[in-house]
């Protein structure tokens, strides 16, 4: 339930950008820059970062992610850093962000085996 608890809180703009907040330090300010060099606000990068990751990872990438965050001590926020790293490194959630920009947030739910699916 944590990835699925990641996508749904982070795919409001406020709370993402009150993610990254408390992420803070040198990390928030490279995500800072990053949104501002693609003329977006801190809450929409986090946002379509997010939801890139829900609509292009598969279940075993999820579940290698929740494995790697679920006993930290603040797993939201650790994979949430994750989801951003992966965000600056590649730049690839960008190359439809206008159709991304336009798509109202994701609703996201775990079925009876614990995969994600769209409402």
């Amino acid at each position: 339930m944590v990835i699925v608890d990641l996508i749904n809180s982070c795919s409001n703009d406020k709370v993402a950008q009150a993610a990254l907040a408390s992420i803070g330090g040198h990390f928030a300010e490279r995500v800072r820059a990053a949104a501002g060099d693609k003329g977006l606000s801190v809450g929409k990068y986090v946002v379509l970062a997010v939801r890139e990751f829900a609509s292009r990872t598969d279940k075993a990438t999820q579940e290698a992610m929740r494995v790697r965050v679920v006993r930290d001590d603040q797993p939201l926020l650790r994979g949430l850093r994750e989801v951003l790293e992966a965000a600056l490194e590649r730049d690839l959630f960008f190359l439809d962000s206008e159709t991304m920009a336009t798509t109202p947030p994701y609703a996201f739910g775990a079925t009876r085996d614990n995969t994600l699916r769209y409402h």
